[in-house]
């Protein structure tokens, strides 16, 4: 809009006196208005940044985003050129002097300070004493105390507000992930100027609630919304909680002092939450997948005691005198049957043998007979020729005396009895004369 343009605008058609106009229309009046006040142009503004976040531009460039503020009130601001020359880091806390102009963003209808340059201006009261603070906590030991959350709780106490978003994340995700857990909810304020007392009253009431975790904080929010949350008084409250407990402040750039002496730290109510309880499906499937296991090393031992059981039946069995003796009568049966084919096999050789034998024997017999018919029949000639009978037979005769055959003629004497055999009978005579053979 040019420095001289007027605005025209429209008045009601009934004739009132206010004139009806878009918010575009006031958005522009507004900006219009600030831009025409030559004091507003150039200025210098000094207060304790809030709230910084950095953003990349679409060319590559930087833009701050930030808050100023001082004890009563707060001043929005944005720097999109000169961001990477600023001597410091720009970070919450530090109070610095930022030069620009006040304009307005029409879209939102927010007017802002667009600033050119930034300075650094000391540390900050609120920052300074923060710090103090957080050493002072340290060196007693309020950040060093660490205890474990159960594993599975039976009741939950969550201290936050009964109006916020945090509550109903944390109430839903607990009933997905666990919902056999009892939940307690403990309302406090958890900004302004009530919130410290009404959070330490919180606390003390949770002491006495059976609970087995504490979850405490809110949704997010800047660092005006937070303080309470750095507050001392607090901070030994939840050191003095006989319970442990969980921060769930929902800020993950701003860092408390609750966060800090809390046994457990979340980014979100909503980790808090899975922090809190263990997740019931896991768990059931890791039920699920031990009983398997459990089932399969069950049948695998039953089945290794039962080949036990075999072999140790089978071992009894061979050394019980029952089965003992029906083996070894099985033994001697098989023995005997042997005994009986080796017997039956050998006799049968026997039988082919003798056969065979018997008709050698007798062949070889048959032959010795023989012989022994031709030597017997030729001893018969022999004797039969050598027989003196036979001799005596053919006409000669033996003559003894006195028992003693007589060979020759004067083995005799002239009166002598002589006893005279012959082949048939014998007779008695007198040697009458003894006549010697002549040559």
């Amino acid at each position: 809009m040019a420095e001289n343009e007027q605005i025209t605008l429209s008045f009601d058609e009934d004739g009132g006196d206010f004139a009806v106009c878009s918010v575009s229309e006031v958005n522009e009046i507004v900006a219009d208005a600030i831009a025409r006040q030559t004091e507003l142009r150039d200025i210098a503004v000094r207060g304790e940044l809030s709230n910084v976040k950095r953003s990349r531009g679409k060319f590559g460039s930087d833009y701050l985003y930030f808050t100023l503020k001082d004890e009563d009130c707060q001043l929005s601001a944005v720097m999109f050129e000169g961001v990477n020359q600023i001597p410091f880091e720009p970070c919450d806390g530090v109070t610095v002097v930022c030069e620009g102009m006040v304009t307005v963003y029409q879209k939102y209808g927010r007017y802002q300070l667009k600033c050119y340059s930034m300075s650094e201006d000391g540390a900050g009261a609120a920052a300074k004493a923060l710090e103090e603070l957080r050493k002072k906590l340290e060196s007693e030991g309020l950040f060093s105390r660490k205890r474990e959350i159960p594993a599975y709780p039976k009741k939950i106490a969550v201290i936050t507000s009964d109006t916020g978003a945090a509550v109903g994340d944390i109430i839903h995700i607990i009933r997905r992930r666990y919902p056999i857990v009892e939940i307690k909810v403990i309302r406090a304020a958890v900004q302004g100027e009530n919130a410290v007392p009404t959070l330490v009253k919180a606390f003390s009431e949770a002491q006495d609630s059976g609970a087995d975790v504490i979850i405490f904080g809110r949704g997010g929010g800047s660092a005006e919304d937070l303080g309470c949350f750095n507050s001392e008084t607090l901070a030994r409250a939840i050191f003095a909680s006989k319970i442990p407990t969980i921060s769930a402040i929902g800020h993950n750039i701003d860092f408390t002092i609750a966060d800090r002496v809390a046994d457990k730290y979340a980014i979100t109510p909503s980790e808090a939450a899975m922090l809190a309880v263990p997740d019931i499906e896991r768990i059931l499937s890791e039920i699920r997948s031990l009983c398997g296991s459990a089932k399969r090393c069950a049948a695998a031992k039953l089945y290794d005691t039962s080949k036990d059981v075999q072999f140790l039946l089978q071992k009894a069995k061979t050394r019980s005198p029952k089965e003992r003796i029906e083996r070894l009568s099985q033994e001697l049966l098989r023995l005997r049957e042997s005994i009986f084919a080796k017997m039956s096999s050998r006799l049968s050789a026997y039988e082919n043998s003798v056969k065979y034998n018997r008709k050698a024997i007798c062949e070889s017999c048959r032959a010795k007979t023989e012989r022994a018919e031709n030597e017997l029949k030729l001893c018969e000639s022999t004797i039969s020729a050598l027989n003196p009978l036979g001799v005596l037979a053919r006409g000669y005769s033996l003559t003894s005396h006195d028992g003693k055959l007589v060979r020759a003629a004067d083995e005799l004497s002239a009166g002598d009895k002589v006893e005279i055999k012959f082949g048939c009978g014998r007779a008695a005579a007198e040697v009458t004369e003894v006549f010697e053979e002549s040559e």
